[in-house]
Order: structure tokens, then C-alpha cells, then sequence
């Protein structure tokens, strides 16, 4: 291979995995706001009218970027075929990416994602100029009973591991409730370097706070962690959404009794070189 091939190749390479950190328009204080509610199972219109509803009143306690929990649109779900979504032109992501545009702000949700007959877990991230990054759960849950549809390994295909994205100015990554538990998905957070993580859950109730707290701390950055509440299907579920510091102090966090509610808080991000 001639020097000039190479030197292509890994340019492609790095720019796979690495953003910008430093941006002139990026503000180092965003105003997030965490949104735990009871997404109904295979509801796609209900759920989406909950998105809007949530959102606008995200905004208007003065959030910039609005995070859902892990499949918010349908939930878990036997029937893929009718109810995932291609990202991003579904229906469904269309106007979630609408909403974004209109309210001037960045949303992430979670849905099941359709794509050349293979089907995944992904949050999806949207924002004032349309679609952003898509992610894809990769270490997924493996359940021999599969009550309320959770024996993920039954229905979806995993994906390819965290990746870098920007958003709103920010380097920024992504893994879904159970990648947590890998010691992998971690280290390869870790060695990304974000300046912030998202980490959407779709639990019964989240683990303790120290559990995720030594996530942050592995991660090297502030983790964003949400779940829903309500039930899913037969399986009542608890919220809990929480902002952790990178070293793994609880910022702010939402009840854990299952009540809906938004979580508003200012995250200053460290200044980058």
C-alpha cells in the first residue's frame, strides 16, 4: 500500500471516531432536562403525543436538549415487523424531528429500529437541523423466561459499540441499559474521551446510585441516565432518571417511586483545549 493510500486511510479512520471538541458557538453550560413517563407498549401515536407534550414544557423551563428512556416510541414489542422504525425516515422519527425543529432544541429517544431485515435497540438524536446520530445497543439482554417481551436476544440484532457524535457543539456518546454491565462498552467509552454520556435505561428500577456512579467514573465524563415509569406491559417500572458528575457525584436526580416528571438541571461541562 503507497504512503498516500495509507495516509487516506487513516484520516477515514479518525474521523470515525473522534469530534470536535472545540466549537466557537458551543456554550459549556447546557441545559438539560430528563423526562421519565409511562410510554404505553406498541402505542406509537400516544407515546409521540407524550414526546411533544413533554418536550414543550421541557422547553419551557428553559431545557435546550430533552432525553427520553430506551425505547420510548413502542416499548418492547414482539410485532418488529409493523411497528420498528427506519431512522430517519420513519414516520415516527420524521416528526419527532419536527418537533426538534420547531421547539429550537435536541431530543433523544428511544425506539426499535428497522433496517435491510435486521432490527435494533437504538436511541435516536435529533435536533434544530434534523436527524444527528442514531445508536445501537450492543451488549444486549438475554432473558430465558422473556416476560413483557425482554428476551432481547429473541428479536434484535446488536449493534457495533459506542461511537463519538456532536451535538449542539459537544463530543458526545451513547450506551443503552444493559451495555452498562459490560466492562467493554466501558472501556471503550472511556478511551473515546467524550465531554458527556447518554445512557437511556428500560428498567423495572435502576441499580443503586453508587453502581452508576462508578459508571460515570469509568466512562471519564458526565453520564445522563433515564427510565421510564408506568407499566410495561405486566412489568411496573420506577423512573429514577439521574445527572452524574464524571467523577461520579449526583448532580440532580428524579423520584424513583414512579411518578412522572421532568428533571431540569445546568450541566457546566469542563472546558476543552
Amino acid at each position: 500500500m503507497d504512503h498516500k493510500r495509507r495516509d487516506l486511510l487513516k484520516l477515514a479512520f479518525l474521523g470515525a471516531t473522534s469530534c470536535e471538541h472545540a466549537q466557537p458557538q458551543r456554550s459549556d453550560v447546557i441545559p438539560l432536562a430528563l423526562v421519565q413517563f409511562d410510554a404505553r407498549p406498541e402505542q406509537l401515536e400516544h407515546n409521540t403525543r407524550q414526546i411533544e407534550r413533554l418536550s414543550e414544557k421541557a422547553v419551557e423551563l428553559g431545557a435546550r436538549w430533552v432525553m427520553f428512556h430506551e425505547g420510548t416510541l413502542c416499548d418492547y414489542t414482539p410485532n418488529l415487523k409493523e411497528l420498528a422504525q427506519f431512522v430517519p425516515d420513519g414516520k415516527w422519527v420524521r416528526r419527532i424531528e419536527a418537533l426538534a425543529r420547531r421547539l429550537n432544541c435536541y431530543i433523544s429517544y428511544g425506539l426499535s429500529e428497522a433496517d435491510n431485515g435486521r432490527y435494533y435497540i437504538a436511541q435516536v438524536f435529533t435536533g434544530p437541523r434534523g436527524f444527528i446520530h442514531r445508536y445501537r445497543k450492543t451488549w444486549i439482554w438475554r432473558t430465558p423466561d422473556d416476560k413483557d417481551y425482554r428476551d432481547e436476544w429473541l428479536r434484535y440484532d446488536p449493534g457495533s459499540g459506542p461511537e463519538l457524535f456532536t451535538i449542539d457543539g459537544v463530543c458526545a456518546t451513547c450506551f443503552i441499559c444493559a451495555d452498562g454491565e459490560s466492562k467493554r462498552c466501558l472501556t471503550r467509552v472511556r478511551d473515546l474521551s467524550p465531554e458527556v454520556v447518554f445512557h437511556p435505561n428500560n428498567r423495572g428500577k435502576l441499580g443503586s446510585f453508587e453502581g452508576y456512579a462508578a459508571r460515570a467514573r469509568a466512562a471519564g465524563a458526565p453520564l445522563l441516565v433515564t427510565n421510564r415509569v408506568g407499566m410495561s406491559w405486566n412489568k411496573p417500572t420506577t423512573g429514577g432518571c439521574v445527572v452524574y458528575a464524571a467523577n461520579g457525584d449526583v448532580l440532580a436526580h428524579a423520584n424513583r417511586e414512579g411518578r412522572e416528571e421532568i428533571l431540569r438541571y445546568d450541566l457546566k461541562l469542563a472546558r476543552t483545549a
